[in-house]
């Protein structure tokens, strides 16, 4: 059995030979790991027996000048600096190029990204290439496109979007209309390339904080709900599916996801308020694939050995019962987390994950 047949029988909700396995991690720990393992990432994924392969089309678009406080700017108008600590790097929004755009016409006047940036003509030879893997569009393993409600927080700024989706909603649709447009016309040009050996469509917009939702249901269904649907019929369209993350406490949003089309949830984030892994396979677990569950904030930087072990194997008994599950961290691995730990939670994953 292969990997690609792996995940589409897990995603029937049938028991393959074993649950498929997925990695994803910060630069810093794939630079160590691979020193470690004396390999490359690629072997790293072969290392770990990681079933998802991505495909990221090369960009060939316009060159960005730098912001005139020295921000890096992307397709997109949104600058960012760079913030290293101790414990890696990471990097703030510094430009919010929407910040005081007041009606639609401001926000189309706006430089908008083009999916002629990015260079499909060797989609179809990567997607051959893993053949034997299930695909995906960018963000299943390293950072993709952030979806319709974190850009708006970022072209506004955090504060002002929330608050103009209250008080300037027309503004808000045509900014939402815009980054549509880009989306789908990137997507659709990437299916067509890839010749039906996409398998999955990988959406990133994160709806929850650590102990409710960072907007209500109302607002979801308002503005958000229709862009995920759209995007899940594209996926559809091309015989693939979309794996939706959102971070956080987003309980209350679940049956919306279901309903819109949404086939696999990511990432399960344990540590945020009412996401228990029993609760989620019990109430969705015959309507969502889960991909995800090992806590990345405290567990694998902090936990011992024998906390790192007992988990994998309660995370894999419960959300793996009879199919419906790829195990991964939850979110990517941070520089903070001991390669050992790692270690232990893959070799107890490949050990307990089977189901013969």
């Amino acid at each position: 059995m292969n990997s690609k047949e792996r995940v589409m029988i897990t995603m029937a909700h049938e028991k393959a030979d074993r649950i498929p396995m997925n990695f994803r991690a910060a630069d810093q720990i794939v630079q160590r790991l691979s020193r470690s393992l004396c390999t490359d990432y690629f072997g790293l994924l072969h290392h770990y027996r990681v079933d998802f392969r991505e495909i990221i089309p090369p960009y060939i678009g316009p060159k960005f000048a730098k912001g005139k406080d020295g921000s890096e700017m992307d397709m997109w108008g949104v600058g960012r600096k760079e913030v290293v600590t101790d414990r890696g790097r990471d990097v703030m929004i510094s430009i919010s190029p929407l910040q005081d755009a007041a009606t639609p016409e401001d926000v189309r006047k706006h430089a908008w990204p083009r999916a002629e940036w990015f260079d499909f003509s060797r989609v179809k030879q990567m997607a051959l290439e893993f053949k034997d893997y299930s695909v995906s569009t960018p963000g299943i393993h390293i950072e993709g496109y952030h979806g319709v409600f974190h850009l708006l927080t970022y072209l506004f700024g955090m504060e002002n979007a929330m608050t103009e989706l209250v008080t300037n909603p027309e503004t808000i649709k045509a900014t939402i209309e815009e980054i549509m447009k880009f989306f789908t016309a990137y997507y659709t040009r990437l299916f067509e390339a890839g010749g039906g050996l996409i398998d999955f469509l990988f959406y990133k917009d994160d709806f929850g904080g650590q102990n409710n939702l960072l907007i209500g249901r109302p607002m979801f269904r308002e503005f958000f709900y229709s862009n995920i649907s759209h995007l899940c019929d594209l996926a559809q369209n091309f015989g693939g599916a979309m794996i939706l993350h959102s971070c956080g406490s987003i309980m209350k949003l679940i049956p919306d996801f279901i309903e819109a089309g949404v086939s696999v949830l990511d990432p399960i984030q344990v540590t945020a308020s009412d996401m228990d892994i029993r609760k989620l396979k019990h109430e969705f677990g015959g309507r969502l694939t889960f991909h995800g569950g090992i806590d990345v904030q405290r567990l694998m930087p902090f936990g011992s050995i024998g906390e790192i072990r007992e988990n994998a194997r309660t995370t894999i008994e419960v959300l793996g019962e009879n199919g419906g599950y790829f195990f991964s961290p939850s979110h990517r691995f941070q520089p903070d987390t001991p390669l050992e730990n790692i270690d232990a939670l893959y070799q107890t994953a490949l050990e307990c994950g089977s189901y013969r």
